[in-house]
């Protein structure tokens, strides 16, 4: 992305997800600008989206399809704009409106690549899910399989398998395994990644990706080793170094050309220091 603004869409919402605290997330970062300050770029707070609900699961299904088609509309409108943008969750269902926008935005000969850097798969169907909590179904929906609700938010298109990469793997149920498994979706694990380095893995994901016409990136905050993010609403043991990941992203220049960029699941309450929210700073440095 060559843009010198950037859009910023709040997704304050965690309703889908057990803990609903990544909801306060976006609200803290437009409440401390001074976060974002140090950026050598303009970015403007576009829309503040926000839900509570007072049930959990599958009962949440109603409100989160209101706020994910707002979301869908505003990513929409800026790819067709070609427009920068940056999605900050939230609890990661807020992947359904913010790729399904996109998906939208989309001609009937373009194709979107979607490299999901996270701890988890998040590729539960209603069918395989163990919590009911839609936060663990994403990217499910998004490759066709979910409730149809959301997948109504964009039913012109559905990611293609082969156009996406999973990276940082290390917690997830044989359901989810299977599922992407059966659809030869590719999925670097934690341990792959230790072994032959970020720098490489990302490469690599990115060469597979490119098969699409346009590429996102979308990062769950808990991807990342707890003593780098631990302001996570999810965290897990392990997980990738914060500053060989920046330095993987600033080596990859046609990390430029994202069509947009999603930064999930910060929870500013288990945040130490405010260091988790710097580090969304210096991932919003390192792409844009």
């Amino acid at each position: 992305m060559k843009n010198t603004n950037v859009n910023l869409y709040g997704f304050a919402s965690g309703i889908a997800a057990n803990d609903p605290n990544c909801g306060l997330g976006p609200l803290y970062l437009y409440y401390h600008p001074e976060i974002l300050a140090s950026l050598p770029f303009a970015m403007h707070w576009e829309k503040m989206l926000m839900a509570v609900s007072n049930t959990r699961g599958k009962d949440v299904l109603p409100e989160l399809t209101k706020i994910s088609a707002q979301l869908a509309a505003y990513t929409q409108k800026a790819v067709q704009a070609k427009e920068a943008f940056c999605v900050i969750g939230g609890d990661h269902s807020s992947a359904i409106g913010a790729w399904g926008g996109v998906l939208n935005a989309l001609k009937p000969n373009e194709s979107l690549g979607l490299i999901w850097v996270d701890a988890h798969m998040d590729s539960h169907t209603p069918t395989t899910t163990i919590t009911d909590n839609i936060h663990g179904m994403p990217l499910a929906h998004l490759l066709g399989q979910g409730f149809s609700e959301l997948g109504a938010l964009f039913s012109a298109k559905k990611l293609r398998p082969e156009h996406v990469c999973l990276i940082g793997i290390r917690s997830y149920e044989a359901a989810e395994a299977k599922f992407l498994q059966n659809l030869n979706v590719k999925v670097i694990f934690s341990d792959e990644a230790h072994a032959r380095g970020i720098g490489a893995v990302m490469q690599e994901a990115l060469t597979h990706v490119q098969t699409a016409s346009h590429i996102g990136l979308t990062i769950d905050l808990d991807a990342f080793d707890p003593s780098d993010a631990p302001g996570v609403g999810c965290p897990e043991k392990g997980g990738i170094v914060a500053g060989e990941f920046l330095a993987a992203v600033k080596s990859l220049p046609q990390l430029r050309n994202l069509v947009g960029l999603e930064i999930t699941e910060y929870n500013p309450l288990r945040d130490v220091d405010a260091k988790t929210a710097y580090l969304i700073r210096d991932l919003l440095q390192a792409v844009f």
